[in-house]
């Protein structure tokens, strides 16, 4: 498959430097080939809300990153998103391996797999949701397009049915 390679590309496209993360079996997809890319730094992250605050201070200071992060982290960073990127209108892309639905094997996922596009709807947070490798250019291209014209929180859910799940 070679939607991790198009994302990648598109990222740089828009002058993403930092990839800040959290372990993830879908994010490492892109991690391996962004570690293997000079034009990225690759920021490990202890906490998913650690990842809005290094994002935001990364916008702020004039550079573009975006958070890699669970499904299950979106719960840890919600206060952060809330009280830090929304009012203050800063771009935050969040590319996040959407678990929790089609082919799922571990029960633990599915709670928070299945209420997070309802979150991101009370919140007020556009996202969007890649499941076939023909739309993932134009998606992710969109996604990262509006989060900094409209200068907020954005979400770009990797689903199973792109990736694939585990057996």
């Amino acid at each position: 498959m070679a939607w991790p390679e198009t994302i990648i590309r598109v990222l740089k496209s828009y002058r993403i430097e930092f990839i800040n993360y959290l372990p993830d079996a879908m994010g490492e997809r892109l991690l391996k080939l962004a570690r293997e890319d000079s034009d990225f730094d690759l920021l490990p992250l202890a906490r998913e809300e650690e990842g809005v605050g290094t994002v935001c201070g990364q916008m702020l200071g004039g550079r573009r990153g975006v958070l890699l992060m669970p499904t299950s982290g979106l719960g840890n960073s919600l206060n952060a998103i809330a009280s830090l990127a929304i009012p203050y209108k800063i771009p935050l892309p969040m590319i996040i391996g959407f678990r929790g639905g089609l082919g799922e094997f571990n029960g633990s996922q599915v709670m928070m797999g299945q209420a997070m596009p309802d979150i991101f709807r009370a919140m007020r947070i556009p996202y969007f949701i890649l499941k076939r490798e023909d739309e993932v250019e134009t998606v992710t291209e969109g996604f990262l397009r509006l989060t900094f014209s409209n200068e907020g929180p954005a979400a770009l859910l990797i689903s199973t049915q792109l990736a694939g799940w585990k057996e």
